[in-house]
């Protein structure tokens, strides 16, 4: 993690690399653990828009 943009670290946490974004607007915002708390759907974290799915990146 050490060197890690912050760019490139969840959204929520900031402390895991990005590694899902959400299916519709297609935001990368979320690392493994903040998306399973949210797989079911949400707000995404940069738009705001809903969404119901995520996807790996």
């Amino acid at each position: 993690m050490e060197g890690e943009n912050n760019e490139n670290m969840c959204l929520v946490c900031k402390k895991q690399p990005i590694a899902y974004r959400t299916v519709g607007c297609d935001h990368p915002c979320l690392c493994k653990k903040c998306a399973m708390k949210q797989a079911s759907g949400g707000k995404c974290k940069v738009c705001g828009q809903l969404f119901g799915e995520l996807k790996r990146i």
